[in-house]
């Protein structure tokens, strides 16, 4: 073999090495981004799981109060108009402590803000793996809490047009109903967020008042069926 041709296969050989080389370091960068693509989806999915559950437990606070400031202002029954100021203040409260806790972590949750904004959003999702996956969670999720609050709407104004006895039997039921309802909205939270301590202890703390206020209306509700 001549000196040159020797050089030749020498020179290609090592081309060829640096190619493969190359290509597998490639290889290996696409692999990483479709890693932390993935992961960054799954995180996005994460924190629009949260802001979804904390608006559903906004709405519920809303509704409650909706309902306890229509019986302040119509129900006849003396315990009931005092049962209605205590569930609207306990529901204030909870929700003014969901508010605090949303604004640390940077939540925009349109039904903390007592707006008619059907959108969720979250700043500060990063960078686009956390956002596609948080965009694709959220789809549907506006559609939905508007046809949610359309649907508390209506049964608001059926119950409005109840009277005397018959209203504040209806709004007993009604909140009974829901109470038990928002306990399992409660129980759901404290196990997907067992491990956010501060979260944890202000569903677990609004989860008492709410089995409170369950055993309250079903109470008076036995009162007002007697009478």
């Amino acid at each position: 073999m001549s000196k040159a041709n020797w050089k030749a296969r020498a020179v290609t050989a090592a081309v060829m090495t640096g190619l493969l080389g190359f290509s597998a370091h490639a290889n290996d960068e696409e692999k990483q981004q479709k890693h932390e693509m993935k992961q960054g989806k799954a995180v996005g999915e994460a924190a629009a799981k949260r802001v979804q559950y904390v608006g559903k437990l906004a709405a519920f606070n809303n509704r409650q109060i909706k309902l306890a400031r229509l019986a302040e202002q119509q129900a006849t029954d003396p315990q009931v108009k005092e049962f209605a100021t205590k569930l609207r203040e306990d529901h204030e409260n909870s929700q003014s402590q969901l508010r605090t806790w949303a604004e640390q972590k940077k939540m925009q949750i349109s039904a903390l803000s007592d707006s008619n904004v059907t959108s969720e959003d979250q700043t500060g999702t990063g960078g686009s793996g956390v956002q596609q996956g948080y965009q694709e969670k959220m789809k549907g999720t506006g559609e939905k809490l508007g046809k949610a609050i359309d649907q508390s709407n209506e049964e608001i104004t059926k119950l409005q047009e109840k009277e005397g006895p018959e209203f504040d039997k209806a709004f007993l039921t009604r909140i009974a109903e829901d109470q038990k309802k928002g306990k399992e909205v409660l129980k759901e939270g404290r196990k997907e967020y067992k491990n956010d301590a501060t979260f944890l202890a202000l569903l677990s703390d609004t989860e008492r008042v709410v089995s409170g206020n369950e055993t309250q209306a079903k109470e008076l509700e036995k009162q007002m069926k007697k009478k």
